[in-house]
């Protein structure tokens, strides 16, 4: 029996770490693992913090959907992964975690594991741009530049797209430009472009202006993925506004849903959320995807001050990443 250790939203705005008992033994295709780095999602798990769009009745609840794990039990028809190797595992904030063996894959032990989490942030926008017709010949724009948004601006110009990011925070600025991003700006005027010269814009802020703002720029028949969570309104813009653009653009608008992918992949479609995840591990090792400055590492036990502090907008780094090595026991 180990104690686990649970970081919990157990009110709205409140986040603790719980202890409990934990008794359990894998079935036949599980595997049971020891959390080493857990990455928080800054706009899913704030949306669940503030209780956007939810009631009080959602509390108490578990947070967290990006571990790795060290493997302590496999089940009996696991064959493929043993105990001692480090998988990427979609669970959450606990010390201790079980998880379908299909559900994780496995990361090269000598690899930062910090760094390997941070795989699940370009899958999140991958399903728009593989949902896309819009071809590396065309321009993309990118709106908003938090942890998703700064992954998804490099995996399109990583792909050969020409990707102009927007953003009007300054250190988010500073931190696309030392990951390698070349077109970035706080406002769409600065690049000059002209209207109707971008294939497909990905909005990855969720608000209602910066959404509006990039559809002149969308040539007709482009595409608009909307990727950021919607959670709350965040401007008196009217819907006629944005349906008229919409309209008279002739725009195809998506929704970013990550999965709205398969799980895994299938034998009439290759893309899944669990392959975008491997290939976008595949290029982070490879420094393709740059990660060097991005995140910052905590003790668990600092939740309770953590999640009101991202909610707020103070961090230092677009990433914030639960290091369980240092939880204090």
């Amino acid at each position: 029996m180990y104690k686990n250790y649970s970081v919990i939203f157990t009110q709205r705005q409140k986040a603790e770490l719980i202890v409990s008992d934990f008794c359990e033994s894998p079935a036949s295709d599980e595997i049971i693992g020891q959390t080493i780095v857990s990455v928080i999602s800054n706009g899913s798990e704030t949306g669940g913090f503030m209780g956007y769009g939810g009631s009080d009745g959602n509390y108490p609840c578990e947070t967290g959907y990006a571990n790795i794990l060290k493997v302590l039990e496999t089940g009996s028809d696991v064959t493929d992964i043993c105990p001692g190797d480090y998988v990427f595992s979609l669970t959450s904030h606990k010390l201790y975690n079980r998880a379908s063996a299909k559900d994780v894959f496995l990361v090269p032990v000598d690899f930062p594991p910090e760094k390997a989490a941070l795989c699940r942030f370009p899958a999140v926008s991958m399903t728009a741009f593989l949902k896309s017709s819009i071809k590396p010949t065309e321009s993309v724009m990118v709106c908003g530049l938090g942890i998703v948004g700064l992954m998804c601006a490099q995996t399109m110009q990583h792909c050969g797209y020409r990707v102009y990011a927007i953003d009007p925070n300054e250190k988010r600025l500073e931190t696309a430009r030392s990951c390698g991003l070349k077109y970035v700006a706080s406002g769409i005027d600065t690049f000059g472009l002209q209207p109707k010269s971008i294939g497909l814009a990905i909005d990855c802020s969720g608000n209602d202006n910066a959404i509006l703002s990039m559809i002149p720029y969308i040539r007709q028949m482009g595409d608009l993925a909307l990727v950021g969570v919607p959670w709350r309104c965040t401007s008196e813009v009217s819907a006629h506004e944005l349906l008229r653009q919409i309209f008279y653009s002739y725009l195809h608008v998506y929704s970013g849903w990550e999965w709205s992918l398969p799980r895994r992949p299938g034998e009439f479609d290759p893309n899944s959320n669990i392959r975008s995840m491997e290939t976008a591990l595949r290029w982070i090792i490879e420094d393709s995807i740059h990660t060097d400055g991005i995140y910052e590492l905590f003790d668990p036990g600092d939740c309770g001050t953590l999640y009101p502090a991202i909610a707020a907008g103070q961090l230092e780094k677009p990433c914030a990443i639960f290091d369980w090595r240092r939880l204090k026991i």
